[in-house]
């Protein structure tokens, strides 16, 4: 095969105004156009863009130039090149340094599938960054002994870093759009979900008021066995009825419709409020407030209810039988900050996994160390303390239960 015949600096200019056309959307079409930009005015007889394959551990022929040898190359499966055979490609990746061989067929430390099968006598490897980091390299094989000089190996180092910048640039649409199609997906199944609960809530009501009437006809006939299967009956409808206020609010939150009544709320009564909703002989909760003046804050009174029970009702679902939960009410000055309003709570669970702590306030999120519940509960509570101008974050020790801690900008 004839060599070009323009000069290095002529060749570079050929190529970098090849590249500029190149496709900016697809990484694999962008190394598919590269290979055959590069083989063109090479004049070599393959060139590859391989990148690191973690769950193989091998570089992997993304992009190859349409020619005989790269067709060669697939049907032999050495588009594939585990790190553990090693090879120059391997080694160009590895050390990030430009390798270049004139008399391939000699050289023992090339895959032997190379210097037979493919009968390659001479290549340039060099290594191929993609976002600052290594990810591969870009081979130019030649039929032909001592093909390639010096000049071709600093030309190649140049279109390297350059095909680097555009590689990564189709990386980031492909995740953009990537992205762009999960959010797509996510809105529309939210929206799906929404419906429903609006569709639900209607529903709701009627049923509600038929247990009534059920209620009230058993109680007239003394129906004790009746009365009991009702009362539970009522409390699988009242947990029913909560999930779909939760998702209605959420869709209030995203709508900004999401509207609060503020006015003086004292934290302790607060607390104990809510305590006396959940306590049972299951679940003994005890609640220390600080001593002192009332700890108040101007917010929604209803709000602030059902994000404490949101975080209750987590303590009491994560703590084992007969286990006690903690509540402390207590107030947190520094000098040059707001002043806060907090609220503890502490249960003797297993605690968090580590791993789940960073997607524990996520929409619909549910980790293993849950049981049942869609994952709004949480999520739910922590957006409530936000628009109040606060904060919950969660903490878990090893082995030590969880710690919520609800921050509230107290009153002035």
């Amino acid at each position: 095969m004839d060599r070009p015949n323009s000069l290095p600096s002529q060749r570079l200019l050929d190529v970098l105004e090849q590249l500029l056309q190149l496709p900016g959307a697809d990484l694999k079409a962008t190394l598919l156009h590269v290979s055959d930009v590069v083989a063109r005015v090479s004049g070599a007889d393959k060139v590859d863009a391989f990148l690191y394959d973690a769950p193989r551990d091998s570089l992997v022929a993304v992009g190859s130039s349409t020619q005989p040898l790269s067709m060669l190359q697939r049907e032999l499966g050495l588009d594939v090149l585990p790190l553990s055979n090693g090879g120059r490609v391997v080694e160009a990746f590895k050390t990030g340094k430009t390798f270049r061989c004139g008399r391939t067929d000699e050289d023992m430390a090339e895959v032997p599938g190379v210097r037979e099968a493919l009968k390659v006598k001479s290549h340039l490897a060099v290594p191929l960054e993609i976002g600052s980091e290594r990810r591969g390299a870009m081979l130019l094989a030649s039929l032909l002994p001592d093909f390639f000089s010096d000049e071709d190996a600093r030309l190649m180092e140049t279109v390297a870093r350059w095909v680097g910048l555009t590689a990564h640039r189709a990386q980031l649409a492909e995740e953009i759009a990537g992205a762009a199609r999960e959010q797509g997906r996510r809105a529309g199944a939210e929206e799906l979900v929404t419906v429903l609960a609006h569709d639900l809530r209607n529903y709701l009501n009627p049923l509600n008021m038929r247990l009534d009437v059920l209620r009230l006809r058993a109680a007239r006939e003394a129906r004790a066995d009746d009365l009991r299967d009702l009362e539970l009956l009522g409390r699988s409808i009242g947990r029913l009825a909560e999930v779909v206020n939760d998702i209605l609010d959420v869709s209030r939150l995203d709508a900004g419709l999401f509207h609060l009544v503020p006015q003086r709320v004292e934290l302790s009564e607060l607390v104990r409020e809510v305590v006396g909703a959940f306590e049972s002989a299951q679940h003994a909760i005890r609640v220390t407030v600080q001593q002192g003046d009332d700890i108040r804050v101007m917010g929604d009174p209803a709000r602030l209810r059902q994000c404490l029970e949101n975080i209750v009702a987590n303590a009491i679902q994560k703590s084992p039988p007969t286990a006690a939960i903690n509540i402390f009410v207590r107030r947190e000055e520094r000098i040059g900050r707001p002043r806060y309003g907090i609220i503890e709570v502490i249960d003797e669970g297993p605690g968090i996994p580590p791993e789940q702590l960073p997607h524990l306030f996520d929409r619909y999120h549910t980790g293993r160390f849950r049981e049942g519940g869609i994952g709004l509960g949480l999520f739910l509570a922590k957006r409530i303390a936000a628009t109040h101008g606060g904060d919950l974050v969660a903490a878990s020790p090893p082995g030590k239960g969880a710690r919520f801690t609800l921050s509230l900008p107290l009153e002035p």
